[in-house]
């Protein structure tokens, strides 16, 4: 098939259905104990809390819960990225590889008298998510094929989380493509999600954050924190920077007029040649004369609309996030 073409079909599949990505670059941490999910919710900015009771004699669903969070320092700081499932006797935690053990051993500094234990499982399963609005859709069929399945939308397009024996991976996938009734259901791979990643505003760890980003800073406030849980660690500054105080940059997308690359690192410009930032990923848009980028913009520019320039050629900011609210946001519980 023409890439081109291909690429276009896996645009529709995260446009009207669900678009199925195999994730083995995440490893798997695996939590036990009864104290495990009250114990991970304090390390973790995503909100775990046991779901409300059902009412009398409502039907019960099957179990969905899960998340897409960060594990950030006492600083406030992004450590990790995680995704978690959690289900009847476990939690599984799946964050990048090469932070695996580090994370492990994070977590385990905080384990002091609950009753929860952490293995490292990362050899023994798999990940797989799905993208888009029909993703939720195919989690039975998922739970069918041997997963554990959290319905959890990490880019903000509906998604869902998968996670199996690593045996079951290959019948998972399967059975999330062959459903005829979520819409156009497709597989990503590594290279075509690199290109909507970026057209979709989604920042990669290690690429357009790191360890010395806030959450704000990375524009991930909005899907991977909750301001209305209990404490966790480094709760305070994230929370205290998003009620009374900003970023001092904010991670923003941006159209560059010209199809030439952008490399990263690229500088951000005002009309007048100030410099406002700087550029971390970019892909070339095949229908239209331009370069899709995100990069970072001091926090005053971070506006949708806000004309600038990038390497010397025209740009406009394509998405911003939202403005942080008042000081008079509601305190978190405690």
């Amino acid at each position: 098939m023409d890439p081109t073409h291909e690429l276009d079909e896996q645009r529709r599949a995260l446009r009207e259905g669900a678009l199925v990505q195999a994730m083995p670059e995440l490893g798997t941490l695996i939590v036990t104990g009864s104290d495990r999910q009250s114990w991970l919710n304090g390390l973790v900015t995503c909100d775990l809390a046991p779901q409300k009771p059902l009412p009398a004699g409502a039907k019960a669903a099957p179990p969905a819960g899960g998340a897409y969070g960060l594990n950030v320092v006492k600083t406030g700081k992004i450590f990790a990225e995680v995704w978690i499932v959690v289900a009847a006797d476990r939690i599984y935690v799946g964050a990048l590889r090469d932070r695996i053990e580090r994370l492990r051993e994070s977590f385990e500094r905080y384990l002091i008298m609950e009753d929860a234990e952490l293995q490292d499982a990362s050899d023994e399963h798999a990940w797989v998510f799905a993208h888009g609005p029909r993703a939720a859709d195919l989690a039975a069929a998922g739970r069918a094929a041997g997963a554990e399945a959290a319905i959890v939308d990490w880019t903000g397009l509906g998604g869902a989380l998968f996670v199996a024996p690593r045996p079951a991976e290959g019948a998972v996938v399967a059975a999330l493509l062959a459903p005829a009734d979520a819409g156009p259901v497709g597989p990503t791979t590594a290279a075509a999600w690199e290109v909507l990643r970026v057209e979709n505003n989604v920042p990669r760890f290690g690429v357009d954050f790191d360890e010395q980003n806030f959450p704000q800073e990375a524009s991930l406030e909005e899907r991977a924190v909750s301001f209305t849980k209990g404490c966790y660690l480094g709760q305070e500054t994230v929370f205290m920077l998003q009620m009374r105080g900003h970023a001092k940059k904010r991670l923003v997308q941006l159209a560059v007029e010209g199809e030439g690359e952008v490399p990263a690192g690229a500088a951000i410009a005002l009309p007048d040649g100030a410099a406002v930032g700087e550029v971390t990923s970019q892909v070339r848009d095949p229908r239209a004369q331009r370069v899709i980028a995100l990069g970072y913009v001091k926090y005053k520019h971070a506006v949708q609309g806000t004309a600038l320039q990038v390497a010397g050629r025209s740009a406009e900011i394509t998405r911003a996030p939202s403005a942080a609210p008042s000081s008079s946001g509601a305190a978190p519980r405690r």
